[in-house]
């Protein structure tokens, strides 16, 4: 008894797996085995009342049966309870069989609408950016590649965020972007999964994507004592994209928080045999907003400057092989040339058609009378909060200082000793600059909340006029909420570096120039190369002003020569509105500098 006991005790094991794997199946063998049952009752039944039938055999297919699977056989009954009971059959056949595979068919639809909503499946995609993790800068970054020309992009995120919340958040950054281009082109699907689980890299097609970029998912505890647990996970991704066989060989963008962790990547990418196939490129992108941050409190306007460079709108920086600058001058009249590297040339213009256009210039230029001008700062500056960009901005400083002499104080306050500051500020006698940094611990509900606070207090304990407030905005959705303070300040966001991870993603060849544009540091012969500065046009022209010059490339040409052709103009700030050169360049119109014309120059 006790070995029937435990057979059947495994059977019904047995039975409940198959049916907790497999419930589709489970039931329509269910279902199946009942209405045999129900045949077979009535194959009996039939025997006993019509004596047509010889057997049961006869009964079960040619009554039964048939009375189930063809309706019309009905009409040939002659005995009424006979055609009772096939009446019963049929009607007992459609609620149990029909209603059966019409249930299934409405659930499989159900689950398939129900998977894409969530974005579960695979997904067929070709030649797409991949987005890798999620964070506050993914929104803008989407919303940047609207404004690719000539490009339908499909653009595929995996990441463990709600499909729906994700798509919300990037439709607000579409809408903020004021873009009026339609939506057509750009194609953005959001997928809720683990991208260290192969078949979720799978389901996005990830062997055929062009450009992959993994994104930061700002964990901040740490795992080790130079490494941040979301940096780990950065690396866990990398290692699982290694077994990949790539067709495109895509660049692969990685955005980390601490820079030792770049050193690990590319150490790993070298000992590695499954990376060091793969174009991994691990950018620090808190090390590259802390020298901008750096650079916009001594020179404000710059930022605007890189927001310009770095966005999808008018001209940008392209790439152009075996070329000097001089013959660029000389011969490219839709390209302004930023920096050489090597052979290879970076220049600024329309796009890579645009670039290549050539008409020989035969205008010449003007030999402008200069000035004697040394960029020389001196700023005090005070530094409200703390976070990962603190150290960046402090050795921007000190490189500064070793290459122009300037002089920065920078003096650090904790968030809650903002009172004390505001006390100090009021009574000191020359301009000062506050630079309020956001805490990039809190959660995503709670971001930036520490720097409102601080405007808050700014704004009605604050007495001397004479402060420029620069402000870092970690979610680019609060800047509506800044802008509202009357204090001077400037904005200085994530959107500036999801512009940079666009352009390194879309041009993985204009790298080396950002690096370099980006960092602060001299070469042996002192100069900071490819660094921009803003100037007015009164400081280095002795000139009768305002003075007129026929063409851009005659102003490019004679400010090149007047820098000995080490510095470029690519623009200028004039009652406040940004120009930054693009179009034809030779083309006659007349350009008015007037002594107060902030000149936007680039170190060549």
């Amino acid at each position: 008894m006790g070995l029937i006991k435990d057979k059947l005790a495994r059977a019904k094991s047995v039975i409940s797996i198959k049916t907790y794997k497999r419930p589709q199946v489970y039931i329509i063998l269910m279902m199946l085995c009942i209405n045999l049952f129900i045949l077979a009752i009535a194959a009996l039944i039939a025997m006993n009342i019509d004596p047509s039938f010889t057997s049961f055999v006869d009964a079960f297919f040619n009554g039964s049966m048939t009375w189930m699977l063809t309706p019309n056989s009905l009409l040939e009954i002659d005995n009424p309870k006979t055609l009772a009971l096939a009446v019963f059959v049929l009607i007992i056949g459609l609620v149990l069989f029909s209603g059966l595979i019409i249930a299934l068919t409405t659930n499989a639809i159900k689950d398939y609408i129900q998977k894409r909503n969530e974005g579960s499946g695979k997904i067929v995609l070709d030649q797409h950016i991949v987005i890798i993790n999620w964070n506050s800068k993914v929104p803008e970054l989407v919303s940047d590649l609207l404004f690719v020309d000539g490009h339908e992009v499909t653009i595929m995120i995996l990441a463990d965020i709600d499909k729906g919340y994700a798509e919300k958040q990037i439709t607000n950054a579409i809408s903020k972007s004021k873009n009026h281009k339609s939506y057509i082109k750009l194609n953005v699907l959001v997928k809720k999964g683990d991208p260290l689980l192969k078949s979720d890299l799978d389901d996005i097609s990830i062997s055929y994507a062009k450009t992959i970029l993994i994104m930061n998912p700002d964990q901040h505890d740490k795992v080790a004592f130079d490494m941040s647990k979301s940096d780990l996970h950065v690396i866990k991704v990398i290692l699982a994209l290694g077994p990949i066989q790539f067709h495109y060989g895509p660049p692969i963008v990685v955005e980390i928080k601490q820079y030792k962790t770049k050193e690990k990547i590319e150490t790993l990418s070298k000992v590695v045999q499954s990376l060091s196939e793969h174009d991994i490129m691990p950018i620090c992108f808190d090390k590259r907003l802390g020298q901008i941050i750096a650079q916009t409190l001594i020179v404000p306007k710059i930022e605007d400057v890189y927001l310009s460079l770095f966005s999808f709108q008018g001209s940008e920086v392209y790439h152009l092989k075996d070329t000097t600058i001089e013959a660029c001058l000389n011969t490219h009249n839709h390209a302004i040339p930023l920096a050489s590297i090597g052979k290879d040339l970076f220049v600024l213009s329309e796009n890579n058609e645009q670039k290549l256009k050539t008409h020989p210039y035969q205008e010449g230029y003007v030999t402008l009378k200069g000035k004697p001008y040394q960029q020389k700062d001196k700023m005090e500056v005070f530094i409200v909060g703390h976070n990962n960009k603190h150290q960046f901005i402090l050795d921007s400083f000190n490189a500064y200082e070793s290459i122009y002499g300037s002089e920065f104080k920078a003096t650090y306050f904790k968030d809650e000793e903002i009172e004390t500051l505001i006390n100090h500020v009021n009574l000191i006698n020359h301009k000062v600059t506050i630079l309020l940094l956001s805490d990039e611990t809190q959660t995503e509900d709670g971001m930036d909340s520490n720097v409102i606070q601080h405007l808050i207090y700014l704004e009605s304990r604050l007495t001397k006029k004479d402060v420029h407030v620069v402000v870092e905005i970690l979610n680019p959705k609060n800047d509506v909420i800044v802008k509202g303070f009357s204090i001077e300040n400037t904005i200085i966001s994530n959107k500036i570096i999801s512009l940079l991870l666009s352009k390194l993603a879309l041009y993985k060849e204009t790298a080396p120039f950002y690096e370099n544009l980006l960092s602060i540091r001299p070469t042996k012969d002192a100069i900071d190369h490819q660094a921009l500065s803003i100037v007015k046009a009164g400081l280095v022209i002795d000139e009768t002003y305002p003075y007129i010059f026929k063409s851009y490339k005659s102003l490019m040409l004679s400010i090149y020569h007047l820098f000995n052709k080490e510095m470029m103009i690519i623009g200028y700030f004039k009652d406040q509105i940004l120009t930054i050169f693009d179009g034809n360049l030779d083309q006659q119109q007349e350009i008015s500098i007037d002594y107060d014309t902030e000149l936007i120059l680039i170190t060549l």
